[in-house]
């Protein structure tokens, strides 16, 4: 779920460096990204060296079988705060904020009263590198998201991944592995494979399960990210129904394929925009009593943002 960690650097001299560190920290960031947490450019660890904020906007969208919208507004914030890296170990930290705005036409079909959520994750990434080709990695990602009002251990959820890294060659590495993730309903325990491909000197695909990264320098100034990936959280929430307090669990998720073209004002400084189409929705409402899944159409989104660079 959360956060593009990284490190400042500049450009020719640093390239070497940086894209030693990218490939160290590809496995964080595909999985943060909870969790969308980077790009990768030729200048690698620019995206990740960055405090990155960002306003997005879904259209309302109808949830099948009941006569009912919904949409959201979110603002987030990532940043960095931790990296080391000592002879062949690697740590780094960082943090994501979302605060969402959920828009539910009508909550007498769909009872959910809370509408102002918040998500806090935690990223805690470990690499050994044990040989020249081979890197192994770990991640924590817990995150504790709800209405921040009446706050809970349900409010609380974590996912881990392990896995290895094997660098086929100068321009392709492979990445194995498992997921195990906690959440509303039964946990999650999955395989994890992907690679990381670099077939020019200013661009890179990356393909980790079902999400998907590519990234063009036109030149120093533009860039262009292309990318599809599973969008969405899970809030727990706490508000008064029909006299009492009652708890409510809810998910909403979609896959989303975006576009986002990005304007580099000097060295520190980069401004963004971008959208797509969010298909594949899921909505699901657990409640003392009751468990609800339902489809959502498909919409689209827009966001827009600003990153500093260190």
């Amino acid at each position: 779920m959360l956060v593009q960690s990284n490190l400042p650097l500049t450009q020719e001299a640093e390239r070497s460096i940086n894209v030693c560190m990218i490939k160290k920290a590809s496995l964080l960031l595909l999985s943060i990204s909870a969790v969308s947490l980077f790009s990768h450019a030729q200048d690698g660890m620019s995206e990740l060296a960055a405090i990155r904020f960002a306003y997005e906007k879904t259209t309302d969208r109808k949830i099948k079988g009941i006569n009912a919208d919904i949409g959201y507004d979110q603002w987030e914030v990532r940043a960095p705060f931790y990296f080391s890296q000592i002879r062949d170990w690697t740590l780094a930290a960082g943090i994501r904020y979302q605060s969402t705005q959920l828009d539910i036409s009508d909550t007498s079909v769909y009872p959910l009263l809370e509408d102002q959520l918040h998500s806090l994750d935690l990223a805690l990434y470990v690499s050994k590198q044990s040989s020249d080709s081979v890197n192994w990695l770990f991640l924590f990602n817990p995150s504790l998201s709800g209405d921040y009002e009446n706050m809970g251990s349900d409010a609380f959820n974590y996912l881990a991944i392990a896995g290895a890294k094997w660098e086929q060659s100068d321009h392709l590495q492979w990445i194995f592995g498992a997921v195990y993730t906690s959440g509303i309903g039964d946990d999650m325990f999955l395989p994890a494979v992907g690679f990381i491909w670099e077939p020019s000197d200013n661009s890179t695909l990356v393909f980790a399960g079902p999400i998907i990264r590519y990234n063009y320098q036109f030149s120093s100034k533009w860039e262009l990210n292309l990318g599809g990936q599973f969008v969405g959280n899970r809030w727990h929430t706490e508000a008064n129904y029909g006299g009492s307090i009652e708890k409510r669990d809810v998910r909403f998720r979609s896959y989303r394929i975006s576009v986002n073209l990005q304007y580099n004002i000097g060295r520190n400084h980069a401004l963004f925009a971008g959208g797509g189409i969010d298909f594949a929705g899921e909505l699901e409402l657990e409640t003392p009593t009751a468990r609800d899944e339902r489809d959502v159409e498909s919409g689209g989104n827009f966001e827009i943002g600003y990153k500093y660079k260190f």
